[in-house]
């Protein structure tokens, strides 16, 4: 009988469902190589709450994610988060294998129960947000939920795609850790991410919610079946800050008091009032306000400044995406999210010995940043990528070559070659006669720095071992004069480039 007289369960089938279908999209976004799945990851990583607090500040999607979670609670966890999804469907599997095992006895290694949480876990936003501030991204690196979530599918991708290094499946050890946490302790992380705890003070001031009404039985149903552990059924008391709205409870609620709706005063107890008003709720609104106030507050990011200060060589800096500006503008904003890194059709944006990615001309198979594309731009969320047009991102100068002359096969083996001034997209390289006493006419490739923009054609199309080209990262990009007209060639000559030669 208890079982016919327990709550609709098609609100928390709908709304796992919706919550499963976005994460679904982020893994196919990530993961899929088409370039049809851009589009779909620029618009899922740029409605995650930080990536768009870092993109554009209060305003915008951030500004309705804090009203709708005002009014409502927190809907933007409950559905839009991959990272909470994860967790969940982790902690679902979890309870599900132990229960194809026989072993109910077990149930509560993994059903949780209401436990009040650490009052530390108000510290995160706090410093989240002076190292937002300060420019310290390691901060936020390490807590924000999309980061995680997109390092881990950064490093799934590179394992799929035969690429994988340790440097670049360590990324992925955080999501690892939540996911073997989320196994037995369901969504345990959302209690110290930075953007759960400052969207739970707007939940906990918000008029709708999941509320316990005075025919509840203590039974402890909804406290096992609560992946958050939010609920104490002893008590008769839901903590509004951490609830996800997953609506796992008035599912299986035997008598329906647990319901959504209008919450009122009787839901909380004048007890848990006063220590939200004493405690907790002063902590989170400083820390809120401060984590949604540090992308504005950002200070000389003298950590960066420093790092830069103590690169002596110009080849020791890393080459950044068209569009990063220069070192100091790109860590400083970049939240490691990876988005870049499945954008990239040519595959040289890589994340290797830190989470921030960069070009990588000498690793990948193509080895080239392909002359018409801004999709690194178009995807980034945070504007560590400024997004550029194709006719700027034809100027725009990410590195410089520099030719070996020495090295070329025109040189070594005395053969003809022209294959760097054929793909060189601006015309920097084009071809001279030249000639040695006893070989035949040739053509050599003539370097002009002028034009060049460091796209890394030239390195990926020579075949001279070591390649007679090198590429080296400027301190800041900038536009150069563009390609070099046809007849500026003069006595050179100017190889126009082929759509299939290689790239």
């Amino acid at each position: 009988m208890a079982r016919k007289s327990r709550g609709p369960k098609a609100p928390a089938v709908i709304r796992f469902l919706i919550a499963l279908a976005v994460l679904v999209l982020f893994v196919y976004a990530y993961l899929s190589f088409r370039l049809d799945s851009k589009g779909i990851l620029a618009l899922l990583v740029k409605a995650q709450f930080s990536a768009a607090l870092y993109g554009a500040g209060i305003v915008g999607i951030v500004l309705v994610i804090l009203v709708l979670t005002l009014i409502f609670g927190r809907l933007y966890c409950s559905v839009l988060c991959p990272l909470g999804t994860v967790q969940e469907l982790f902690w679902r599997v979890g309870g599900l294998l132990l229960r194809k095992k026989g072993k109910q006895e077990r149930r509560g290694i993994i059903r949780r129960g209401y436990a009040a949480p650490p009052k530390a876990r108000y510290a995160v936003p706090l410093l989240v947000a002076a190292g937002v501030v300060f420019s310290f991204a390691p901060l936020m690196v390490l807590f924000d939920p999309i980061s995680t979530f997109g390092r881990g599918m950064g490093a799934l991708r590179s394992l799929l795609s035969g690429g994988a290094t340790a440097d670049s499946l360590i990324f992925a050890v955080p999501l690892i850790l939540i996911v073997i946490a989320a196994l037995l302790r369901g969504r345990a992380f959302c209690a110290w991410c930075p953007v759960g705890v400052t969207l739970g003070l707007f939940s906990s001031a918000a008029p709708f919610g999941v509320k316990v009404s005075a025919a509840c039985v203590s039974c402890g149903l909804c406290e096992k079946k609560c992946p958050a552990g939010c609920i104490d059924s002893k008590a008769k008391r839901i903590d509004s800050e951490r609830c996800v709205l997953c609506f796992s409870c008035t599912a299986v609620c035997p008598t329906r008091s647990a319901a959504y709706g209008v919450r009122g005063r009787a839901t909380v107890s004048g007890e848990a009032r006063r220590i939200f008003l004493k405690g907790a709720g002063k902590a989170s609104l400083v820390c809120g306000a401060a984590y949604l106030l540090g992308p504005s507050l950002k200070l000389s990011p003298r950590p960066v400044d420093m790092a830069l200060a103590s690169l002596s060589e110009g080849e020791t800096l890393p080459i950044l995406p068209p569009g990063a500006k220069n070192l100091i503008h790109y860590t400083s904003r970049c939240i490691a999210c990876h988005a870049c890194v499945a954008a990239c059709p040519a595959d040289i944006i890589t994340a290797k010995d830190d989470p921030h990615p960069r070009l990588d001309y000498y690793g990948a198979a193509t080895a080239a940043c392909q002359f018409n594309c801004i999709e690194c731009g178009r995807v980034c969320p945070t504007k560590a990528i400024t997004r550029l047009s194709v006719e700027e991102k034809h100027r725009t100068r990410i590195a410089l070559s520099t030719l070996y002359f020495e090295r070329c096969v025109v040189k070594t083996r005395h053969e003809s070659c022209g294959a760097c001034a054929e793909v060189c997209p601006t015309g920097a390289l084009t071809m001279a006669a030249y000639s040695e006493p006893g070989i035949p006419f040739l053509t050599r490739p003539i370097y002009d720095e002028k034009y060049c923009i460091g796209c890394g054609a030239c390195l990926a199309a020579c075949p001279a071992e070591p390649r007679a080209f090198t590429l080296a990262a400027v301190p800041e990009q900038s536009l150069t004069v563009g390609s070099r007209p046809l007849e500026e060639a003069g006595d050179e000559l100017r190889v126009e480039s082929t759509d299939d030669f290689p790239f």
